[in-house]
């Protein structure tokens, strides 16, 4: 049995790309804001590992066109919700993925995906699947004639069909529905 996540999919205005995600191999992430200075770039979370988040931080903090956020607790602030607001590419730098909820709820604020994994196609039909090709490829391409606005409209319609609160709150009901019918 599949139970889909709750996902808000949120209305928004166009605006100018910009990347966000670099929590892992944050390096990649941050070395693509270095070559991409007409990007804004916001990377959220952090290490656990206080020495390396303070080496990283010191290293790649005085990039102009880069935010490093630090974690961000969803559940207690809206701080993701307005990141996500503002951007139009989730950038995933990590070799391995299941499908993320990061995917679901970037593609529900209407951002494009641009990931080295693909899960479920994820990234390829919504954004850009890195495989062999640098990553700086997906990001041209995604920027290339504002493809990616295309692509997060094509991903927020999909979440907007398959895991919106509405849309997963009624296939949590029928799950339930036919689980209790089984076992009377």
């Amino acid at each position: 049995m599949y139970l889909k996540n709750f996902i808000t999919c949120q209305d928004r205005k166009w605006s100018p790309p910009e990347g966000w995600d670099g929590r892992k191999r944050p390096e990649r992430f941050f070395e693509i804001a270095l070559k991409f200075p007409e990007v804004d770039f916001i990377a959220v979370g952090g290490s656990q590992d206080k020495k390396r988040d303070c080496h990283l931080r010191r290293t790649y903090s005085d990039i102009p066109n880069l935010e490093m956020t630090g974690v961000i607790d969803q559940f207690c602030t809206e701080n993701l919700n307005r990141i996500l607001e503002k951007s139009w590419i989730l950038i995933n730098t990590s070799p391995r993925e299941g499908l993320p909820n990061a995917f679901l709820e970037a593609a529900a604020h209407r951002c494009a995906i641009l990931s080295y994994t693909d899960p479920d196609c994820f990234a390829s039909r919504f954004g850009y699947h890195v495989r062999e090709r640098s990553i700086e490829e997906g990001l041209d391409f995604l920027l290339s004639g504002d493809r990616w606005r295309v692509l997060g409209e094509h991903g927020y319609q999909y979440v907007s069909r398959f895991f919106a609160v509405e849309k997963a709150m009624e296939a949590h009901l029928e799950a339930y529905d036919h689980v209790l019918h089984k076992a009377v």
